[in-house]
């Protein structure tokens, strides 16, 4: 489940997909928001990414 975490592209499909269920529901967020949140996600990432473990022996 993890390596399905790591993948950027599932994380802003699930964003994607709350914005539409929400949109359905009648709350409308508009697109500079989801644009922000998805660029704060992205950013969080990075970062967490640079400082992980890769697995690579020393």
């Amino acid at each position: 489940m993890l390596t399905k975490l790591k993948q950027p592209g599932l994380i802003l499909g699930v964003l994607g997909a709350v914005k539409l269920a929400l949109d359905s529901m009648g709350m409308n967020i508009p697109d500079e928001t989801i644009n922000e949140i998805a660029n704060g996600i992205s950013a969080v990432l990075v970062v967490i990414s640079i400082f992980m473990d890769h697995g690579k022996e020393k």
